[in-house]
């Protein structure tokens, strides 16, 4: 068995430090391991991706624009304009929906247990923390947009509390930013079959607490 295992959480919260822990002790156990960055990145249909986008916001065009607020609003608003926004967001789906393929689809065809750091369930997280939509959204955006993509066989949301994460890192554009994400993250993590652990704890006790949760995966 080849399983799909998932990683979600804020930004900070220790999934890349979980994920490549995880990846050392499978790779020990004999297992064909790959971890795949399943976030959304722009790369087949870049050009019109960006040009849309400076389109429809100007030049608050990124969430590290500088004024996080103003990219906030800028995106909610040009939302409300149907016709520009549903094209845009249409080839985001498709460029992100190439990426799934290769990057998942692929490598799971070919036998490899993956470990999967972001995937379908932070994509609706964002488009529903961008828009000010709810968990309603959320379900609909990946029982509709989504409903092709690979089931993970396990879904690992690794819950650390915003104050920890923005200490962490230092290139989130804004508290808000993972403010707004959190309720959604928890949201997601009570529709579906998610398995929520501390990121705020020792990092020893953090992964122990992954493994034991992956391991009687691995064993079926």
């Amino acid at each position: 068995m080849n399983p799909i295992i998932c990683f979600i959480g804020l930004d900070g919260s220790g999934k890349s430090t979980s994920i490549g822990q995880v990846y050392k002790e499978l790779k020990k156990q004999g297992i064909r391991v790959e971890v795949v960055r399943a976030a959304y990145v722009v790369k087949v249909m870049s050009f019109f991706i960006k040009t849309g986008k400076r389109l429809l916001l100007k030049k608050d065009n990124s969430p590290h624009s500088g004024d996080y607020k103003a990219y906030l609003t800028g995106m909610r608003n040009q939302a409300r304009r149907k016709y520009i926004y549903t094209i845009f967001s249409f080839l985001t789906t498709c460029e992100f929906k190439l990426q799934i393929f290769f990057n998942i689809c692929v490598k799971h065809w070919l036998g490899t247990t993956l470990l999967v750091d972001r995937y379908i369930y932070d994509n609706a997280v964002t488009y529903a923390a961008n828009l000010g939509e709810n968990e309603e959204y959320i379900e609909r955006t990946i029982s509709g947009k989504w409903k092709h993509a690979p089931k993970p066989d396990l879904i690992i949301y690794i819950k650390t509390p915003v104050e920890v994460c923005c200490s962490r890192k230092n290139d989130i554009p804004d508290p808000l930013y993972l403010e707004i994400r959190e309720p959604l993250y928890d949201a997601l993590a009570s529709i579906y079959n998610v398995r929520t652990i501390s990121g705020n704890q020792p990092v020893d006790s953090m992964i122990s607490e992954v493994m034991a949760t992956i391991q009687p995966l691995l064993m079926k």
